[in-house]
């Protein structure tokens, strides 16, 4: 899909994705960030997710409300 760039503060992007409704969320995640990306996941991206999980489990991840 082609698409144009866009270049924006940081702050005014994440204030206007707080404003979207989850279930938009995540389609915006899902479009941007996994739909496009069609290889293999590597060694090394598996132990971060599997890092990412456990800090989760723990608590230790930043809450999306506390992003500003």
């Amino acid at each position: 899909m082609a698409g144009k760039t866009l270049t924006m503060p940081e702050e005014a992007m994440i204030n206007l994705l707080k404003t979207l409704p989850e279930d938009a969320l995540v389609e915006v995640f899902w479009k941007t960030l996994v739909e496009s990306d069609v290889s293999p996941i590597t060694d090394e991206e598996k132990k971060e997710i599997e890092k990412g999980k456990v800090e989760f489990q723990k608590g230790e991840t930043i809450r999306w409300e506390n992003l500003r």
